[in-house]
């Protein structure tokens, strides 16, 4: 059951305080005088509390169940629903109604706290329908509403992590309203997220095995397998100009959402007077060896031996984000980054991995097969899945930041070349920079003496591991965090709260 209770005990009385001030004047001629008066009729209104449900509207493509029914005093609404795969979810949306004619504020907010167990598979939200955290403080004016949004979900998660047994669970909700005060908060309803949805369009005619250009992409695009999650995947593609932000000082670019509503960012930069149109060099935190060692397959991992050792590029990144980010954490979600280490294609001397194969397909040479044309988000092995926490992938992580993945490098326009002669530089898409940056995605072992990674930035080829290039790092941005200005542009990057 989820309800909104009225804070009974909370008084809600308005005094109208009036004070009038009689002054005595004397001008020393005792025959002369002065009388004054003062008539005040003071009218006040009818005062009335009514805080109410409104108005539920159920998500297309929610789960079946019994509709939720608001109860006969509109302070509740109750709902009961059964879920048996990833990736379903319920989501309702109702109006919390000020139809009285004191302003109010939200006092507090309770939510039935999940376990450690649950939290790894199960997603419970109680926010604003654009997303927005509910704040304590955050005002309901007189004859205004709010829309909320109640979203029960299980997580896209790797499979490894998924409950075996069966969980009942009734959870519930509930906001307590009282008399706005000088404490009252007009929220910030400038929500990124919602900026972002309404630009999308289908991508179902994007051929991925070639450049993004004005009719293979470019705009903003649902991923159309996870179109029916809880939170689709929408990425940006091509030769895009309103993808900039401006983060914790540092400028960013937009690559895509994630499946929790959070927002990847790759660093794009120093801001100039406010400006992110940073390319090449200026685009990157600096040069690093993906791993000074590269005799071994070991060394294409972000971490190796069993992920007990860092490798030379997770080293600067996190020394980077600790001396830059670490008092932005609170503003960043914990999602997982793919370091992809499957061995497709393995006869000695050389090894492909599986980011390699997508792209160039499995032939000796670049471009001598066909590639896969489809994009993976994910990793087959719970190894490659880097998290802070263990409870959504390996809890290797020691911050939240990573590396872009080759797949997102192609969905956001760029591929591998497609013969001897051609370059696969593609200008003409947000990532383009003149200057070549490491990815997390492995390449391949060659000879069994020279392991490489997929790098992008110039153009989509391989570097050996050794190789001191530019390094960009990337983060995620929470669900629900607003911007206070901007239109992504270069020249007004989105600046986000803080």
């Amino acid at each position: 059951m989820r309800s909104i209770k009225r804070a009974s005990s909370k008084k809600r009385m308005l005094i109208l305080s009036l004070l009038i001030l009689l002054l005595c004047m004397s001008i020393g001629y005792a025959y002369l005088s002065s009388s004054l008066k003062l008539d005040i009729v003071a009218n006040v209104d009818k005062l009335t509390w009514d805080i109410h449900l409104e108005n539920v509207v159920v998500r297309s493509g929610s789960v079946s169940a019994i509709p939720p029914v608001i109860s006969s005093d509109k302070t509740s609404v109750s709902l009961t629903v059964t879920f048996s795969q990833p990736n379903e979810y319920y989501e309702f949306y109702i109006d919390v109604v000020n139809k009285g004619t004191i302003d109010a504020q939200v006092e507090s907010i309770y939510k039935t706290p999940l376990t450690i167990a649950q939290k790894k598979y199960l997603e419970y939200r109680i926010t604003y329908k654009d997303g927005a955290e509910i704040k304590q403080n955050d005002v309901l004016a007189s004859g205004e509403k709010e829309t909320l949004k109640v979203i029960v979900y299980i997580k896209d998660l790797h499979e490894s992590l998924y409950p075996t047994i069966s969980t009942n669970l009734t959870l519930e909700g509930r906001i307590n309203y009282i008399q706005k005060n000088n404490d009252g908060i007009i929220r910030n309803k400038n929500s990124l997220y919602e900026q972002i949805v309404k630009e999308t369009q289908s991508d179902l005619e994007i051929n991925f095995g070639d450049f993004s250009s004005d009719t293979n992409g470019k705009g903003v695009y649902t991923l159309t397998r996870t179109a029916t999650y809880a939170y689709p995947i929408y990425y940006y593609r091509g030769d895009v100009q309103n993808n900039n932000v401006l983060f914790a000082n540092f400028c960013w670019k937009i690559i895509r959402t994630t499946t929790t509503g959070g927002m990847k960012l790759i660093y794009n930069g120093v801001p100039k007077k406010g400006v992110c149109n940073n390319t090449a060099g200026a685009s990157q935190i600096g040069n690093s060896p993906f791993n000074v060692e590269q005799n071994d397959a070991k060394y294409v991992g972000y971490m190796y031996d069993d992920n007990t050792e860092d490798s030379a590029i997770k080293s600067y990144i996190d020394e980077w984000f600790l001396a830059n980010l670490v008092d932005y954490q609170k503003y960043l979600e914990d999602t997982p980054f793919y370091n992809e280490r499957d061995h497709i294609k393995a006869t000695a001397p050389t090894i492909y991995f599986a980011p390699r194969i997508r792209i160039w397909g499995s032939g000796g040479t670049m471009g001598e097969n066909v590639p896969n044309t489809s994009v993976k988000l994910g990793a087959t092995n719970l190894e490659d899945v880097f998290t802070v926490s263990s409870d959504i992938g390996n809890g290797k992580l020691t911050y939240p930041v990573g590396l872009i993945t080759s797949d997102e490098m192609i969905l956001a326009g760029g591929r591998g070349e497609k013969s001897a002669t051609d370059t696969g530089i593609n200008p003409h898409y947000y990532l383009f920079t003149n200057l070549n940056c490491w990815t997390m995605s492995p390449h391949s072992l060659d000879f069994g003496s020279r392991s490489g990674m997929i790098v992008f930035g110039r153009q989509v080829t391989f570097y050996w591991n050794s190789n001191s290039i530019g390094v960009r790092p990337v983060v995620s941005l929470k669900s629900g965090i607003s911007y206070l200005s901007g239109d992504g542009t270069s020249e007004s990057p989105y600046v986000m709260t803080e």
